[in-house]
């Protein structure tokens, strides 16, 4: 287990994860330009969140199509 934790308007949070998914989420917030070692305003969180919730939905898109294409088989 690993701690990951973000500072938004002055109040720091923490968080225990399994390690490889702490892994992915401290370099997904990185990438995303949320800092971890100072303060972040709400908007950066919610362009993270938009941004998983964009590569989610299109993960969705391709697995069905994925499934019908195997389905036409």
């Amino acid at each position: 287990m690993k701690n990951v934790g973000l500072t938004v308007c002055g109040n720091r949070y923490e968080i225990k994860l399994e390690d490889d998914f702490a892994d992915f989420v401290n370099k997904d917030l990185a990438d995303a330009g949320v800092n971890l070692h100072t303060d972040n305003k709400p908007d950066k969180l919610l362009k993270a969140y938009l941004r998983l919730a964009k590569q989610a939905t299109s993960y969705e898109d391709e697995i069905e199509l994925l499934i019908e294409t195997l389905d036409g088989l």
